[in-house]
C-alpha cells in the first residue's frame, strides 16, 4: 500500500470516529496503527498534554505506544522531565534524530529506555493546530534512519488529522460541562420557585416574604437554600 493510499485509510477511519468525538483513546490507536504502516516502523508512541475537562484520574499526561511496551520510553521522559517529546512540548517544534545513541548527553535516560527496546532512530511530531499544542507522536525506527522531509510530512499529516479529533473533543467535553452546569441551576432555580409557592400557599403571603423564610430557615440550620426547598416541595418540610 502506498503513502498516499495509507493517508487515505487513515483519514476515513478518523472520520469515523467523529461522531463518537469522546473516544481519544481509539483516535490514538489509529494514529499509531497509520504511522507504523506508512512509515515502517519499529514502533510509535503518542503523549498527550493533560486535559482540565478530564476527571482527577485522567490528568496525568496520557501515554499511549504501539507496542505497548514502548510506553516505557514515554514515561522516563514523563519522570525525569528531558527527552525529545517534552522538548517538543516546550517549543512546538518537530525533532529528528538519525542515531539515538549519539544523543546520550541530551537525554541520558530516554536513550537508554530507548536502546533498551531495540529503538535507533527518532523523529518527534508535535501534535498541534495553529498555537495550540495538545500532544507529540512519536515514530521510532530499529535502525540508524536519516527521516526526510517526505517521512515527516506523513508523520506531520497523521498528527494533524488526529489533534484536529482531540481538540473537537476537548470543545465538545466543555460544552457539556458548561450544559449540565446551566441545567443544574436551572433545576435549583424551579425547586426554589416550586417551594416559594407551597409556603406562600400555607402562610397566606406573598412569595417573596416566603422566599425570605426559606432562607432564614436555610441560615438557621446552615444549610443551602436549594435543600430547603427540596425538602419544602419533596419531603413536606414546613416553615
Amino acid at each position: 500500500m502506498s503513502d498516499n493510499e495509507v493517508l487515505v485509510v487513515a483519514a476515513a477511519r478518523l472520520a469515523e470516529l467523529l461522531p463518537v468525538l469522546g473516544n481519544t483513546s481509539e483516535m490514538v490507536r489509529q494514529l499509531m496503527h497509520s504511522a507504523i504502516t506508512a512509515l515502517d516502523l519499529a514502533g510509535c508512541t503518542v503523549m498527550l498534554m493533560p486535559d482540565e475537562t478530564l476527571t482527577p484520574d485522567e490528568q496525568s499526561r496520557f501515554a499511549a505506544a504501539d507496542p505497548e511496551e514502548f510506553v516505557d520510553i514515554e514515561l522516563c521522559q514523563h519522570s525525569s522531565a528531558r527527552g525529545p517529546s517534552m522538548d517538543v512540548f516546550r517549543t512546538g517544534e518537530p525533532i529528528a534524530v538519525d542515531e539515538i545513541g549519539r544523543r546520550r548527553d541530551r537525554w541520558p535516560e530516554f536513550s537508554a529506555e530507548a536502546v533498551r527496546h531495540g529503538v535507533s532512530s527518532l523523529a518527534e511530531i508535535p501534535m498541534r493546530v495553529g498555537s495550540t499544542t495538545v500532544g507529540a507522536l512519536g515514530l521510532y525506527g530499529p535502525a540508524p534512519r536519516a527521516w526526510t522531509d517526505s517521512d515527516l510530512s506523513v508523520g506531520g499529516l497523521l498528527a494533524s488529522m488526529a489533534t484536529g479529533h482531540i481538540l473537537n473533543a476537548h470543545v465538545l467535553r466543555r460544552q457539556q460541562r458548561v450544559t449540565e452546569q446551566l441545567q443544574h441551576a436551572l433545576d435549583a432555580r424551579i425547586v426554589v420557585e416550586q417551594a416559594k409557592g407551597v409556603i406562600a400557599n400555607a402562610r397566606r403571603t406573598t412569595p417573596e416574604a416566603a422566599y425570605e423564610l426559606i432562607r432564614q430557615h436555610a441560615r438557621k440550620n446552615r444549610v443551602a437554600v436549594q435543600a430547603v426547598a427540596k425538602g419544602v416541595v419533596e419531603l413536606g418540610l414546613r416553615i
